[in-house]
C-alpha cells in the first residue's frame, strides 16, 4: 500500500471524489509526496464561505483549469503555513465558474505535525474557533493509530480530512457561530459543499466492510475444518 501506486488522472478522480482536498493516491506515510484534488463549481446552490488553514509543512497549488475564478488556468502557487481558503470563484453563484486544483503538501519525515482550521467573525474578523489538531504522519512516533482507524485497516483516515470535519462541527455549533467579541450570530458553515464528513464516514464504511469480509472468511474457514 505504501509503495508502487500507479498514476493518477486528477479529472478522472475529482469527477467521482467525495469530498475536497481528496488524496489522488493511496499513500499519505511519512516523507510521502500527497496531492490532494479539489473541484470547485459554481452555480445557485453550491456556497463554499471562508477558513483559514495552518499547515506545518509546505503546500504547492497548481491549477488545473479554471474559468471564471481567481486562480488561472497552469497558475503555480506556493502557500504561506497559515492561509485563507474558500472556492476561489470570482463569482459562486456563476453556474460556468470551476476550477480543479490540486494542493500538494510534502509529508513530515520525522518528529510530530500539526496543523489547525481557523473560522472567523465575518462582523468583526474577530476568531470564532480554532481547531488545532495532530497530523503526524504513519509510522513516526507520534502517529495516533487509534485516531486514524484500526490497526490493519486498508485506508487510513487522512489526517486533514478528519480534522475538517471536526473543525465544521465546533464552528456550527451556537458557540462556534456566536462572536465572543461583538455577539454576530454568523450563519452556519457550509460544510456539505467540502465533503469532509462524507468522505470520513465512507473511509470508515470501507474499513468496516473490510474487517466484515475478514470475520466472514474467518468464520466460513472453521466451519469448514469442523464439517
Amino acid at each position: 500500500m505504501e509503495s508502487g501506486a500507479g498514476p493518477a488522472n486528477v479529472y478522472e478522480r475529482m469527477s467521482k471524489a467525495a469530498a475536497q482536498l481528496t488524496p489522488l493516491f493511496p499513500y499519505d506515510h511519512a516523507g510521502s509526496i500527497v496531492p490532494c484534488g479539489n473541484v470547485l463549481v459554481g452555480g445557485p446552490e453550491p456556497e463554499y464561505g471562508h477558513f483559514f488553514h495552518w499547515n506545518a509543512v509546505n503546500e504547492v497549488v497548481v491549477t488545473y483549469g479554471s474559468h471564471e475564478s481567481l486562480l488561472g488556468s497552469g497558475q503555480i502557487m506556493a502557500t504561506q503555513h497559515l492561509h485563507g481558503v474558500n472556492s476561489f470563484l470570482r463569482d459562486e453563484k456563476n453556474p460556468e465558474a470551476f476550477a480543479v486544483i490540486v494542493v500538494t503538501q510534502h509529508q513530515s519525515e520525522e518528529g510530530d505535525q500539526a496543523e489547525a482550521l481557523i473560522a472567523r467573525c465575518k462582523n468583526c474578523k474577530a476568531e470564532l474557533v480554532r481547531h488545532a489538531y495532530d497530523a503526524t504522519p504513519f509510522p513516526l512516533p507520534g502517529y495516533d493509530v487509534e485516531r486514524h482507524g484500526e490497526p490493519g485497516d486498508p485506508v487510513r483516515q487522512f489526517a486533514t480530512t478528519l480534522g475538517s470535519t471536526e473543525f465544521a462541527a465546533l464552528r456550527n455549533t451556537e458557540q462556534g457561530r456566536t462572536c465572543q467579541a461583538c455577539g454576530h450570530v454568523n450563519a452556519p458553515f457550509p460544510e456539505a459543499s467540502w465533503g469532509w464528513a462524507r468522505a470520513v464516514a465512507q473511509t470508515g464504511a470501507v474499513n468496516s466492510a473490510y474487517r466484515a469480509l475478514r470475520q466472514a472468511a474467518t468464520a466460513q474457514s472453521e466451519q469448514e475444518s469442523q464439517s
